[in-house]
């Protein structure tokens, strides 16, 4: 298939999403999104990658970010390896972690800026993972609220609202907390049971917990597996995002 070219953002800044192959977990426990964070700062200490705010979700992840003194591409390839080495020694696998191209769109000017900050930190919001966007532990949220830091340039975003810096941090939680249907990339696919459910499925039908897990069972348990997530009412995209299996194989069990 032909890749097309990027569109430039005259702001050099983008919003970036990376997100695992097949769509399965890249996140199985509190250290991999604690590595991945120290992936992100390692890579902007080295590159000068700008990160204006960043949101990790189980398979994939949302992040702000602006051109540092390497194209975008080449710093998120390096945080991408950085990371895969790491996860892959970690769980004993080999392969590709990422899909191969990052997706990115344009952040032309301050009040597309500001929307995608809060559409990243809405996200697990909306994901039903937590009712208030300070609750979630893996995103810049607290970051803006002045608690922990040392990965995004959150003045830039702040100086937006107000000079006052007790001023700006009430209007931002205020911007955030907003209802919006702002559209920006995202792993569109429907979901026919709740991601708890599944993982309780896939945990009760294989005996795996983690797609590290799975992936070590015997091929014909795999397969068995499933065979029977499938009937058990769990999407393609849903079995393939916990069990790490290819979607052809998954689909080609659904026919047997």
């Amino acid at each position: 298939m032909a890749r097309y070219a990027r569109t430039e953002s005259a702001t050099g800044i983008y919003h970036v999403m990376l997100r695992g192959i097949n769509r399965q977990n890249i996140f199985e426990s509190r250290e991999d999104y604690e590595h991945f964070k120290l992936s992100l700062l390692k890579v902007k200490e080295a590159s000068g990658l700008r990160v204006f705010a960043y949101c990790l979700m189980s398979n994939h992840v949302h992040i702000v970010a602006g051109v540092g003194t390497e194209p975008l591409g080449t710093s998120f390839k390096r945080v991408g390896v950085r990371y895969a080495v790491w996860y892959n020694r970690k769980y004993n696998r080999q392969g590709p972690l990422f899909q191969n191209r990052y997706k990115s769109e344009p952040i032309t000017d301050d009040t597309y800026l500001l929307a995608a900050t809060r559409y990243i930190h809405q996200n697990p919001v909306k994901a039903g993972l937590c009712r208030k966007a300070d609750a979630y532990e893996w995103s810049s949220y607290k970051e803006y609220l002045g608690i922990g830091g040392g990965i995004c340039d959150t003045e830039v975003v702040l100086g937006l609202f107000s000079k006052s810096h007790m001023e700006r941090s009430r209007l931002f939680e205020e911007f955030t907390r907003e209802s919006s249907d702002d559209a920006f990339i995202e792993m569109n696919e429907a979901v026919c049971i709740s991601e708890d459910a599944v993982s309780e499925k896939m945990l009760s039908i294989s005996g795996a917990g983690s797609v590290a897990e799975f992936q070590a069972l015997p091929a014909d348990e795999q397969i068995l597996a499933l065979r029977t997530m499938r009937v058990s009412g769990m999407s393609i995209r849903q079995i393939v995002r916990h069990t790490g299996a290819s979607f052809g194989i998954v689909r080609g069990v659904g026919r047997e």
